[in-house]
């Protein structure tokens, strides 16, 4: 079997907490990448009904911030995509 282009991207798993956060929203939400490459991650939410397509993400309490937009979706599992 061929992987397809999003499988053959090298993952590392992670299991680290972050903060996204939306354009006119105050505060932060909580969640956890599971596993990042150089373009994206999987991430785990909680409470988290409405997302919109774009946000921002950070890892290390905002000293870096990536720009994302949101891949796909089941319930509380996120894939984004990193922007340049």
């Amino acid at each position: 079997m061929i992987p397809s282009p999003r499988q053959s991207v090298c993952r590392a798993s992670i299991g680290r907490g972050a903060l996204l956060f939306f354009k006119g929203q105050p505060g932060a939400r909580g969640c956890k990448v599971i596993d990042v490459s150089d373009c994206g991650a999987k991430l785990r939410t909680h409470n988290l009904s409405v997302l919109p397509s774009a946000f921002e993400l950070t890892f290390d309490n905002f000293e870096t911030i990536r720009r994302c937009r949101l891949v796909w979706r089941d319930g509380e599992w996120l894939g984004i995509a990193f922007e340049n």
